[in-house]
């Protein structure tokens, strides 16, 4: 393959990949190392413990109340509640976990979703 030729193919691949691709330059580099980070577990128990009392708040207040600013209150004071208690049932929780070398220069994302 000539230099002339390795040239066109690689303009034209260029023009092809920035036509179908947003490219961002988006730099990233960090070493190996350790890091801490939240369970994906017990984060998991909390939020179906949220969820299932979320669906519960909701049924109550739209099979009771008909305002639909109370409804809104009402849900808003009770998940508080909520998020609170399910927090309380499963506390926050982390892990240890190494992270391998990371690096990025840049990011490609298709054009037409």
């Amino acid at each position: 393959m000539t230099v002339g030729r390795a040239m066109r193919l690689l303009v034209i691949t260029a023009a092809v990949v920035v036509a179908l691709f947003d490219v961002t330059f988006a730099p990233r580099f960090s070493l190996p190392r350790t890091i801490e980070q939240a369970d994906p577990d017990q984060e998991a128990r909390f939020e179906a413990c949220f969820e299932q009392r979320d669906a519960a708040i909701h049924a109550e207040a739209f099979g009771t109340i008909d305002n639909p600013d109370v409804q809104r209150d009402f849900i808003n004071r009770h998940r508080e509640t909520a998020r609170r208690e399910c927090r309380q049932r499963f506390p926050e929780r982390t892990i240890t976990v190494d992270a391998p070398l990371d690096v990025n220069v840049l990011d490609f994302d298709f054009r037409w979703n």
